[in-house]
């Protein structure tokens, strides 16, 4: 809390002449501002035109300018109830807690002020005593409450932005994980495209920058306020006038020239975010790219992404350097002239001191201690001043995680009330494109819950990016009635999987199924979680759970005995072994293991994509005919001609948008008997062909 400079005596007695010059010089350059905001305003008017006549639907986000407007404290208003929830909440404690210490730490300010002039008093007039009793004793009992109050106010400051990140991490979460809207933040809607930068970094920078900016602008409100009193009672109450007036001048020329560092904020959280995009997509594709011999490709587009980043930051930072320099000059270095002559005007100007103060003392050492004590006055609240109007550029650095974070939450709630964005085709030749909003509330597509069936009654098969796969598709399933379904490469097979399960918006017709906890779903590559092998088995169920419905550890066992997996127990170290499972389990063991999930789960239908491609027949075959026995109705997705004896009844698509949906007889068995082809035309099995060449990567990508 000790002085940053200290002020010598010696300016000229009338500043009058240099503040008119000044004031002069400011109000050209605001005219001088006006006209260039008047030029970019026109252009900006330009451009938006020609945008309207190539685009429709709402604005592109990235294009909205960022900064400390309306709309700014909309988002904030909106954050803000997140973070403190109420009066009685620990955040508000917090604040309240702040709010003291920050007082706490003001009064400490002056009455450090009043001991500098003392000691320098005591130190000039050689007073031993004096300067025992003030710079040892008294500062000695005060410097452990000093001490308490500073670490205290840094330690309240990171306990609220820790809390704020705590609501504000675990509200997303709530939104995020509500249902299944992480898969729509990701395939639906693509407004955002990196979520998870979003809910860690940008959300924790949020926070971190909300709880700094209470203090950074609540202590210099204090600060001004009771370092205004005592200076004005020091040396005239115009003084203090005098700098705010002169600090917030400065304010208004730092405004009117620093560049809109809020967007370039939010401009580097999202380049960030793409390219920790490009490296997870590595990860999540490294036996892909490692095959391809992709690498120099990958490295070609992450360095990209990398580049964005570093061309952004250097025009950032050197912006920050011309803008630094003129900081430096108006709030630093012309505030210390002018603090010059305010400390000094009491002493050469006795006219005015007469006037102001009463008569001046002519003790040389009451004058040093008089304007120590007076200098820390000015200082403190020089200080604050500057603090307070350079807490504007903090500011808008704030509203770039503003935009960024409420953002993200406008579109999690869009989400979950039904309404996505994407860009789609805005013409059928493909020429254009625009961001459309489409309300899954206002589709004219219909879902009712019934247990035992599947009905689709003139459901169209449309992609979320309004892709039409299949005008029609009707058909029934009761319990029972296991389907095999076959298809070209594209022809909508994993498009009628996904809808059935509530992933892509109904666009039409009417679906009868069950609750979506009696439907279960088996890709060709199965998720395994993180956790103990039990999990893998009981996904998403926890152990209580799986003891709840009666499934013990030697139950699990019988599931796992049932596809042949009963080794694994002792090869990876018990149930409660924890392992990356998906690089320690082969292909052929992680179907399996999806298959004994099937069996613990025992649904009404089951969705089966593929899911024994890597699976010998002979055990694939007693999987099926369990999966019968326990009254599983299966829908599979499948070119073994062996599953033809597993199901009665066959839904094909001819990939023209054409579907066959019938029973199964004698002679299809027949037919599985010499190959899934055989007997066919020649042009049948040539579509058959191309269907089982292709349909293994669809199903893929599908699961």
């Amino acid at each position: 809390m000790a002085p940053v400079f200290s002020l010598p005596l010696g300016l000229g007695k009338r500043p009058r002449p240099a503040f008119a010059g000044l004031s002069l010089l400011l109000a050209y350059i605001l005219i001088r501002r006006k006209q260039a905001q008047a030029k970019r305003r026109a252009r900006q008017q330009k451009g938006a035109s020609e945008k309207s006549a190539s685009t429709q639907g709402r604005d592109d986000p990235k294009l909205r300018k960022v900064g400390v407007d309306r709309r700014f404290l909309e988002q904030l208003k909106k954050l803000l109830p997140i973070c403190i929830p109420g009066l009685a909440s620990k955040e508000a404690a917090l604040f309240a807690t702040l709010a003291t210490i920050l007082i706490a730490r003001t009064w400490l300010d002056i009455w450090f002020s009043s001991l500098n002039g003392a000691v320098v008093k005591a130190i000039v007039s050689r007073n031993r005593k004096q300067f025992i009793a003030k710079a040892i004793v008294e500062f000695g009992m005060m410097m452990w409450p000093m001490s308490i109050v500073n670490n205290s106010l840094k330690f309240t400051i990171s306990a609220l932005a820790l809390s704020f990140r705590e609501r504000l991490t675990k509200y997303a979460h709530d939104q995020y994980l509500d249902g299944i809207t992480f898969y729509k933040i990701s395939n639906i809607d693509n407004r955002i495209q990196n979520a998870d930068q979003l809910l860690t970094q940008d959300i924790d920078k949020f926070a971190d920058n909300l709880s700094h900016l209470y203090s950074d602008i609540a202590k210099p409100l204090v600060d001004i306020v009771l370092f205004a009193y005592k200076l004005g009672e020091a040396i005239g109450g115009e003084a203090p006038f005098y700098m705010i007036g002169y600090f917030f001048l400065s304010g208004i020329v730092l405004r009117a020239f620093s560049p809109p560092f809020g967007k370039y904020t939010a401009m580097e959280q999202k380049l960030e975010g793409d390219f920790r995009f490009t490296h997870s997509r590595i990860i999540a594709h490294s036996e892909e790219i490692a095959f391809y011999g992709g690498a120099e490709r990958e490295k070609e587009g992450v360095n990209n992404s990398f580049d964005k980043i570093v061309r952004h930051v250097r025009k950032v930072y050197t912006m920050r350097f011309a803008n630094g320099i003129l900081d430096s000059v108006l709030v630093k270095y012309c505030a210390t002239m002018t603090a010059y002559y305010l400390l000094a005007r009491p002493v050469f100007d006795p006219a005015y001191a007469t006037e102001h103060m009463g008569r001046v003392s002519a003790d040389p050492t009451k004058i040093v201690e008089d304007y120590s004590r007076n200098s820390g006055y000015l200082v403190n609240l020089s200080q604050a001043v500057g603090r307070l109007i350079l807490a504007g550029r903090d500011l808008t650095r704030f509203a770039g995680y503003t935009s960024r974070v409420s953002e993200l939450f406008d579109v999690l709630e869009d989400v979950n009330k039904g309404r996505y964005e994407r860009t789609m085709v805005a013409k059928s030749d493909g020429s254009a494109t625009q961001n459309k909003a489409v309300n899954v509330n206002d589709l004219k597509g219909k879902v009712i819950t019934q247990d035992g069936v599947i009905i689709f009654d003139k459901v169209p098969i449309v992609t979320p990016n309004n892709d039409l796969l299949l005008k029609e598709l009707s058909f029934k399933v009761s319990t029972g009635m296991n389907c095999l379904i076959s298809g070209p490469n594209g022809c909508g097979k994993s498009s009628l999987f996904r809808i059935l399960g509530d992933l892509w918006p109904l666009f039409g017709g009417t679906v009868t199924k069950p609750h979506p906890s009696k439907l279960f779903y088996v890709p060709q590559k199965p998720y395994l979680a993180l956790g103990t092998f039990r999990d893998q088995v009981i996904y998403p169920d926890t152990k209580p759970q799986a003891l709840a419905k009666g499934f013990t550890d030697k139950k699990l066992f019988e599931l796992l005995s049932m596809v042949h997996l009963g080794y694994l127990i002792d090869r990876e170290g018990g149930w409660d072994s924890v392992q990356d499972w998906a690089d320690v389990l082969s292909g052929g063991e992680k179907q399996r293991v999806a298959m004994a999930r099937l069996f613990y789960h025992r649904p009404q239908f089951a969705i089966l994509d593929e899911c024994t491609s890597a699976v010998s027949i002979d055990v694939e075959g007693i999987m099926y005919e369990h999966a019968r026995q326990a009254g599983i109705t299966l829908f599979t997705v499948s070119h073994r001609s062996s599953l033809i004896r597993y199901h009665e009844y066959l839904l094909r698509f001819d990939g023209e948008g054409h579907y066959q949906f019938r029973k199964l007889g004698n002679e299809d068995l027949q037919q599985a008997a010499f190959g899934f082809g055989h007997g066919k035309s020649k042009k049948t099995r040539k579509a058959d062909e191309e269907e089982r060449d292709g349909d293994e990567a669809d199903t893929e990508n599908s699961g």
